[in-house]
């Protein structure tokens, strides 16, 4: 149950952030609005929601959909 309510809510930050329907197996570049900006974007306004913190290294390390929402998750 928390699993889909954190995955519904992620896939809400990405559509608001970029006005974009993210899949499960989506990349950054995947799509022209996810870009290295919109990923730090997306990293930003996830810290801000789920009220946690990346750290520098996450920053530049996650980079699809899945490895944001396991990094959420453990978080």
């Amino acid at each position: 149950m928390l699993v889909k309510y954190l995955d519904k809510k992620l896939k809400k930050v990405f559509f608001d952030e970029l006005k974009i329907k993210v899949k499960n197996n989506n990349k950054i570049y995947d799509f022209r609005a996810w870009d290295s900006l919109g990923n730090f974007n997306i990293l930003l306004r996830c810290e801000r929601e789920f009220k946690i913190k990346f750290t520098s290294k996450e920053f530049t390390s996650l980079n699809s959909y899945t490895e944001i929402q396991k990094v959420v998750k453990k978080k």
